[in-house]
């Protein structure tokens, strides 16, 4: 499964948007690398944010979309 992640910095307004590829069971990639182990410090903390107890990319699934309100991102993700 895709997961089209784009995260708003609630300070300066900067928009990252990527691709997380695999699911809720075996975890996710970012473009081959786990998505704790990413080298961009800004993805590897939106991430962090999303792996969180209760965050939605582990139960999403194709055709869904979810948001969720981080302390310093805005969050929006849907898979495809």
């Amino acid at each position: 499964m895709i997961v089209n992640v784009k995260a708003t910095n609630k300070v300066n307004g900067e928009v990252t948007s990527y691709k997380l590829e695999g699911n809720g069971d075996e975890g996710f990639l970012y473009e081959g690398t786990h998505m704790q182990e990413v080298a961009d410090n800004i993805i590897r903390e939106i991430n962090n944010n999303l792996i969180l107890l209760g965050s939605p990319i582990y139960t999403i699934k194709p055709g869904e979309s979810a948001a969720i309100e981080a302390k310093t991102f805005d969050i929006e993700i849907n898979a495809e």
